[in-house]
């Protein structure tokens, strides 16, 4: 996919918003919001974290490339807070912050956010652990049984925080709702569009097989260890390995190394036409990597916002994905915008699906229709103007 470059230079009416995050905003999703909110006029981004600097960074979405400045400011603890606000009431008198909104992620940003001045406060809710606890307890995540009171109790003040807190997943969105009834009036649900950064990195040698295109693309971290790596890596490793048995087409794994396979899967040796072709691509190699692919396979584990699908509704291709995808985005129809299956049945489907033509013509269609209507920067920007009305 082609991104046109944009520069916001003249608005009618140009707004300036403030969002205040850690570093949780280089999310895909929090990207894209960001460049929704940058069409609309000037943005000025706070990570908290560990480096002080400033920098002018190119953000990326469906409605093209904006310039926009990321201020990156200490850390500090909560009880401290002080510590925090002050450089950023600071930052934002030298930049002459007179905003018309203020959006902030959970934890220390929105305890920052509160202390700033500002007509709207919206808090950014992508994922609650409490209710993920089912999820989490299948994956052997005991201890998140002890954090399920402190995890409800941690969100309603989030939530209390705010004039708006937009849940970005429907099982979010609901759990808050039923969780926090007196304060539902001012949970809302937008789902976010795709975001990157647009800095072109080194370019990597690509397998023959990218090249050739045509291929089944999966991705999955053998790198990460824990529970991470017991309930969801491997198995979806192991996914594409059968997957790539099944069938004689081109599977390829990224995300991971063949150094990483060999380490988890010391006796397993994968088929020759499963291609493992490492990880850290810049968004221009990850493109690439969408832009030849055939069928895109991603199972999704977790009841919150999934990063990979939306960049796979966001290139636009065909996509076979699991029945949790129905319960984060209930509005997505099984073999129309995504092919739904179970982890029972998935490498049988694909394998059926991914030589009909024809059905992979219409999961592409579908997956550009879902993406424009449910995600795009147009319909976050819709949202922004009505709450700011």
């Amino acid at each position: 996919m082609e991104v046109n470059e944009v520069y916001n230079v003249n608005f009618a009416t140009e707004m300036r918003f403030l969002y205040v995050s850690s570093g949780d905003i280089f999310s895909r999703h929090e990207l894209g919001f960001v460049a929704a909110l940058r069409a609309l006029g000037k943005v000025d981004v706070v990570v908290l974290g560990e480096v002080v600097e400033t920098r002018r960074r190119r953000i990326g979405s469906d409605n093209g490339i904006w310039h926009t400045e990321f201020y990156h400011l200490p850390r500090c603890h909560l009880f401290r807070i002080s510590r925090c606000v002050t450089p950023v009431k600071m930052l934002t008198e030298v930049v002459g912050g007179d905003y018309d909104a203020v959006f902030a992620t959970p934890r220390l940003a929105i305890f920052v956010a509160r202390a700033l001045p500002a007509p709207l406060r919206v808090l950014r809710l992508w994922s609650i652990r409490a209710a993920k606890l089912r999820d989490n307890l299948r994956f052997g995540a005991y201890g998140d049984m002890l954090l399920y009171v402190p995890s409800i109790a941690a969100n309603l003040v989030y939530v209390a925080e705010s004039h708006y807190a937009i849940a970005v997943d429907h099982s979010t969105y609901m759990f808050a709702r039923q969780m926090y009834l007196p304060l539902r009036g001012r949970i809302a649900k937008l789902y976010p569009p795709y975001g990157f950064v647009a800095e072109r990195g080194e370019d990597v040698a690509m397998p023959e097989a990218v090249e050739r295109g045509g291929y089944i693309l999966g991705f999955t971290s053998l790198h990460k260890t824990g529970a991470y790596l017991t309930f969801e890596a491997k198995p979806h490793a192991l996914m594409l390995y059968h997957i790539a048995k099944r069938t004689d087409l081109d599977v390829v794994l990224a995300g991971s190394t063949y150094e990483d396979w060999r380490r988890v899967f010391p006796a397993l040796s994968p088929p020759k036409n499963l291609h493992i072709v490492g990880r850290g691509f810049d968004d221009y190699m990850l493109a690439k990597l969408y832009e030849k692919a055939r069928l895109v396979v991603m199972p999704i584990t977790n009841r919150n916002i999934s990063n990979r699908l939306l960049e796979a509704l966001f290139y636009g291709k065909a996509v076979v994905t699991s029945e949790v995808a129905k319960l984060i985005h209930p509005e997505l129809l099984h073999d129309v915008h995504v092919y739904i299956s179970t982890w029972d049945a998935i490498v049988d489907d694909v394998v059926k699906i991914v030589r009909d033509d024809e059905r992979i013509r219409r999961l592409e269609k579908g997956a550009e229709a879902a993406y424009r209507a449910m995600f795009s920067t147009s319909q976050n920007i819709r949202f922004i103007k009505r709450i700011l009305e």
